[in-house]
C-alpha cells in the first residue's frame, strides 16, 4: 500500500484563501492522504469556511500562538509517513504529491534524504510574478552553505515525519522565517535535500500583518534577524564542532549586511551598524550585498550616506515617471 501523506495547513485570518488551499489538497490524485487544518485563533470567517469541508478534513482551532506552534500541532496529530506543509494562502499544484512521493520512495533506505521542488510565485490575484529559482547543491558545495543560500520555501519539500520529530519540528520562538531555521537544523541533523526542478505549489507573495508568519516589526524586532543569525552561527559551530567554513562565513556575512540595509531604511541607524560590523568581521571582502556601484559608494561615502543617496535617487526616478 502507498505511504500515507499528511497535509498540514495552518490558518490565521485567511478567509479569502483558505478554501482554495484546502480544495487544492483535496484535489490531489495521490491516495492515501489526510488533511489537517489548524486554525490559529482566527477572528474572521476562516473557521466557518474550514468547517464547510466536513469530514474530508480534520480541523482544530484555538488561541493565536503563531505559525510554528500550529504546524507543530499538525505534526503531533499526523499519522502519515510523509508531511506536506501548506499555508492557508497558498495552493498545491495538481499531482504534485504523486510526483514527490514517487521520488521519495526511490531514495535508498540507507540515505537520510528528502526531495523538494520549486514554487511558482503569484500575487494576491494569483498572477505570476518574478521569483527566486532554486538550484541543486553542487558537487563541491558545502551542504550547510547551500541550505543557507538556497533554502526552499515551506511547501517545497516533502518531509519525512520522523526527521521532523527528531529535531522537535519548528522553533516556536521565531515569528518569521521558521522554514529556513527548520531546514538548517535538518541539514545539521544529517538530512540531505535533493532538488527536483519541478514546481509543486503556488506561493502567494504579499505583505500583511494578518499573515500567520508575517507580523509587523516592533522596535525590538529590528534586532530579531541579528539574534537569529547569531543563533545559527552558534548552532552550526556547535553541531559541526568546528569553526565556520569559508563558504558559510561569506553567506552569513552577506545576510547580516542585507538585513542591516533593511533596518537602516527603517531608521535604525545604530542597530544597522551592529549588523554591518558583524558582517565585516565574518568576511570583510565578500560581505557587501549589492551591485558594483553600491559597493563603490559604500567605500567612498559609508553605508549610511549611501542609503540616503539611493533613497533620494529612487524618489527622483518615481517623480520623473509620474511626470
Amino acid at each position: 500500500m502507498p505511504p500515507l501523506v499528511s497535509i498540514i495547513i495552518p490558518c490565521y485570518n485567511n478567509e479569502s484563501f483558505v478554501g482554495e488551499a484546502i480544495a487544492s489538497a483535496i484535489a490531489q490524485d495521490y491516495n492515501p492522504i489526510e488533511i489537517i487544518v489548524i486554525d490559529d485563533g482566527s477572528s474572521d470567517r476562516s473557521i466557518e469556511i474550514i468547517k464547510g469541508f466536513g469530514d474530508r478534513i480534520y480541523w482544530e482551532t484555538g488561541e493565536n500562538l503563531g505559525a510554528p506552534r500550529a504546524r507543530n500541532r499538525g505534526i503531533e496529530l499526523a499519522r502519515g509517513e510523509y508531511i506536506k506543509f501548506l499555508d492557508a494562502d497558498d495552493v498545491l499544484l495538481p499531482a504534485c504529491l504523486s510526483r514527490q512521493v514517487a521520488l521519495a520512495e526511490q531514495i535508498d533506505a540507507a540515505s537520510k534524504a528528502i526531495t523538494y521542488g520549486d514554487a511558482i510565485w503569484v500575487d494576491l490575484n494569483g498572477q505570476t510574478i518574478p521569483s527566486f529559482p532554486l538550484r541543486p547543491r553542487q558537487k563541491d558545495e558545502d551542504a550547510i552553505a547551500h541550505i543557507l543560500a538556497h533554502s526552499p520555501l515551506t511547501s517545497c519539500p516533502l518531509h519525512k515525519r520522523q526527521y521532523l520529530l527528531a529535531i522537535s519540528g519548528f522553533d516556536p520562538s521565531l515569528p518569521r522565517g521558521q522554514e529556513y531555521d527548520l531546514h538548517l537544523r535538518l541539514v545539521l541533523s544529517g538530512v540531505e535535500f535533493r532538488y527536483d526542478p519541478h514546481p509543486v505549489y503556488k506561493y502567494r507573495e504579499y505583505i500583511s500583518d494578518r499573515r500567520i508568519s508575517q507580523k509587523p516589526y516592533s522596535i525590538k524586532g529590528a534586532m530579531f534577524q541579528f539574534q537569529t543569525l547569531q543563533r545559527h552561527w552558534q548552532l552550526i559551530e556547535t553541531q559541526t564542532n568546528k569553526p565556520l567554513q569559508p563558504q558559510v562565513r561569506a553567506i552569513l556575512a552577506r545576510r547580516f549586511w542585507i538585513f542591516g540595509r533593511s533596518i537602516l531604511r527603517e531608521g535604525y541607524i545604530n542597530e544597522a551598524r551592529d549588523y554591518f560590523d558583524v558582517a565585516q568581521s565574518l568576511d570583510s571582502k565578500n560581505c557587501m550585498a549589492g551591485n558594483t556601484i553600491y559597493i563603490l559608494l559604500v567605500k567612498l561615502l559609508g553605508f549610511y550616506r549611501t542609503e540616503i543617496l539611493i533613497t533620494k535617487f529612487k524618489s527622483l526616478l518615481k517623480l520623473i515617471a509620474i511626470g
